[in-house]
C-alpha cells in the first residue's frame, strides 16, 4: 500500500511539474461534451506547452480543455506501458470518441516518464464514458494485441480519481499482420486522387454469379471506409463481414451486387469525411473532394471496367462516413439513388441540416441506423439522427416507403453493429 502510494505521488507530482494536467492545461484536463466522435466542445484556446517530462525537452502548441463549470469533475492519470521495441523518438497519443478519434492530437499526446512508461491525465465530469485507443500518432500505429490482432476499444466510466495502469502489447506497424478473411471475389486496386493529392486503395467485390452470365449488368454500392469492410487484417476494429454478408444472400436469395470500398486517409479521414469545417477542431473540408473523386473519377472507372447498372448506385457510411452518405445523395441525388447512414455524426457538420432541409432534390431511398449505446453520449447521438429523420418527413419522406430508420437498444458505434445490419440495409435500398 505505501509503495503503491509512493508510486501515485511521484506521478502526480511528475505530471504537475510538467504541465499541470496532461491533455489540457492548467489542471483543467478534458472536454466534457463528447459522443460518439466526440460532439462539441467547450471553447478552446491556444497556448506554448514545453515538456519537461523524460529524457527530452520538446515545444509544442496545444490546446486547452476546459470542463464546464458547476460540475462534479473526476480527474485520472492513465499510466501506460508500450512495447520494449516502441522507438526512442516516438509520441504516444491517446485516441477517442471526445477528440473525433485524432490519433495524432497534440491535446492529447502522453508525456514519456523516467522509467519509460508513459502517462497522462484527464479530466471528465462523474459518469462520462470514454472509448479510445492509444496510438504513436496515426491508424497505422495504433495498439494491437499480443498476437498483432486487432482490439475493441477500451472503455472507462469516471466515477474515481486516482491512478489506472495500461498495457500496449504491440503497435500495429511493428507485428505480423492477423490472417486474412476475405470471402468470395474481392479485387482491390490503387487510384491517384488528384482532389485528395494521395493514392486511394480501393476495394471491389464482386457477386459469385458475375461470371456465369456475361449480359448481366449489377448494381453498384459505394461504401466508405473501405478497409474496415472485407479484412480484419486491415480492419481499425473488426470488419463489417460485407463480403461474408453478400455470399449468404446470395445463396440464400439470389441477391447480388458489386460493392466498392473506398480507403479513408488514415488520420486524414476526419477532413475528407466532413464537407465542412468544423471551427472547434479546425478540421474538415475535404468532403467536397471526396466526392469529386468518387463522381468524376472512381465511378466512372468502375462503369467502364465492370457490367453495371449506372443509374442503380448508392453509397453507405458510418460514424463520419454516414455524414457523408447523406451529404452525397443531397449533393448528387442524380448519381447516388440509395443512401446508407450508419450511426452519423451529424454534430461534427451541422450545417447538413440547413443543407438538406434546403436541397431541391434527394435520394429515391434512406436507411437510417443508430444504437442506444453509443460513445459517451448516447442521448446527443439519437438526438442529431432525430433531427435529419424530422427534416426527411419534412420533404416527403415516408417511413416504411422510401425511408427506414432502425434504433438498436444497445447498439455500440463499431463495426461489430454496423456489419450486423448491412445486410437489412443493402437489401432494402436495393430491393425494388
Amino acid at each position: 500500500m505505501r509503495n503503491t502510494k509512493a508510486l501515485t505521488l511521484f506521478i502526480v507530482i511528475l505530471l504537475i511539474a510538467s504541465l499541470g494536467c496532461i491533455g489540457g492545461s492548467n489542471g483543467t484536463g478534458a472536454s466534457s461534451t463528447t459522443s460518439s466522435e466526440g460532439t462539441s466542445s467547450p471553447p478552446k484556446t491556444t497556448t506554448p506547452m514545453t515538456s519537461s517530462v523524460g529524457s527530452s525537452t520538446s515545444s509544442v502548441e496545444t490546446t486547452i480543455w476546459r470542463p464546464p463549470q458547476g460540475e462534479k469533475n473526476v480527474t485520472v492519470t492513465f499510466v501506460v506501458s508500450v512495447p520494449e521495441y516502441t522507438p526512442q523518438n516516438a509520441s504516444v497519443y491517446i485516441a477517442g470518441d471526445f477528440n473525433g478519434w485524432n490519433p495524432k492530437d497534440e491535446r492529447f499526446r502522453l508525456q514519456k516518464l523516467q522509467d519509460g512508461r508513459w502517462a497522462i491525465n484527464l479530466t471528465f465530469p462523474y459518469g462520462t464514458v470514454i472509448n479510445f485507443k492509444f496510438t504513436r500518432g496515426s491508424w497505422e500505429s495504433v495498439e494491437v494485441g499480443p498476437s498483432g490482432e486487432e482490439i475493441p476499444s477500451r472503455h472507462f466510466i469516471f466515477r474515481k480519481g486516482g491512478v489506472y495502469e495500461l498495457r500496449v502489447y504491440n503497435w500495429h506497424d511493428h507485428v505480423e499482420r492477423v490472417a486474412h478473411t476475405i470471402s468470395g471475389n474481392v479485387k482491390v486496386f490503387k487510384m491517384f486522387s488528384s482532389q485528395l493529392n494521395r493514392t486511394v486503395r480501393v476495394w471491389v467485390y464482386l457477386p459469385p454469379d458475375y461470371g456465369k452470365n456475361e449480359k448481366k449488368r449489377y448494381p453498384v454500392l459505394y461504401m466508405l471506409d473501405g478497409q474496415n469492410l472485407f479484412d480484419n487484417a486491415t480492419a481499425f476494429a473488426g470488419e463489417w463481414g460485407v463480403d461474408e454478408t453478400l455470399e449468404y444472400l446470395y445463396n440464400k436469395t439470389g441477391f447480388s451486387i458489386i460493392v466498392v470500398g473506398i480507403d479513408n486517409g488514415g488520420e486524414r479521414r476526419i477532413d475528407e469525411y466532413a464537407p465542412w469545417i468544423n471551427a472547434e477542431y479546425g478540421r474538415g473540408g475535404l468532403g467536397n473532394a471526396t466526392l469529386d473523386f468518387i463522381v468524376e473519377n472512381l465511378k466512372p472507372y468502375i462503369d467502364a471496367l465492370y457490367r453495371t447498372e449506372r443509374e442503380e448506385t448508392g453509397i453507405m457510411g458510418s460514424s463520419l462516413g454516414g455524414l457523408m452518405a447523406i451529404y452525397a445523395g443531397f449533393r448528387h441525388p442524380d448519381i447516388f439513388k440509395y443512401v446508407g447512414a450508419m450511426s452519423s455524426a451529424f454534430w461534427f457538420n451541422p450545417e447538413i441540416y440547413d443543407f438538406v432541409r434546403n436541397a431541391p432534390g434527394g435520394p429515391e431511398k434512406i436507411y437510417i441506423y443508430w444504437g442506444t449505446s453509443e460513445g459517451s453520449n448516447p442521448e446527443k447521438i439519437a438526438e442529431d439522427n432525430l433531427k435529419i429523420v424530422e427534416i426527411l418527413k419534412e420533404k416527403g419522406y415516408v417511413e416504411g416507403q422510401n425511408l427506414k430508420v432502425v434504433v438498436e437498444e444497445k447498439g455500440e458505434h463499431n463495426e461489430l453493429y454496423w456489419g450486423k445490419h448491412f445486410g437489412e440495409a443493402v437489401t432494402w435500398l436495393f430491393g425494388g
